[in-house]
């Protein structure tokens, strides 16, 4: 068997750091926390944030990230949220970029560190 599991760990530069803390806390209505582990050797801190499924992202500010161009083709997430329209505002009056793909009409949005969000309500196909 293989699965996917509810765990995902993000990289982004390090001087988007505020900004998507800031996101994570402003338009997604959650709370990062520091990471602490013994097994944890980075030399800047990382940070987590919990979802109501229980899944959660980790995010790690390194000089190597990609650029938000770059991150455009990697992976792109998806949010299901209970007010999608309420996101989608909260989202725009952030800051946040639009990113339209050309064979979905879906809504994503690209947080500061690059990385793109679908935002979807419980009836997403």
């Amino acid at each position: 068997m293989t699965a996917l599991s509810s765990g995902v760990h993000v990289f982004a530069r390090p001087e988007t750091k505020e900004r998507w803390l800031q996101f994570t806390s402003d338009v997604l209505g959650l709370s990062p926390v520091e990471v602490t582990s013994a097994y944890l050797k980075s030399p800047q801190p990382m940070y987590s944030v919990k979802f109501a499924n229980g899944a959660s992202m980790s995010i790690e500010f390194s000089e190597d990230a990609l650029s938000d161009d770059q991150a455009l083709r990697g992976a792109w997430f998806e949010l299901k949220v209970d007010d999608p329209e309420a996101m989608q505002q909260r989202a725009i009056a952030f800051g946040l970029r639009r990113v339209v793909h050309p064979a979905t009409p879906f809504f994503y949005i690209q947080a500061p560190g690059g990385q793109v969000f679908r935002i979807v309500g419980d009836q997403a196909g």
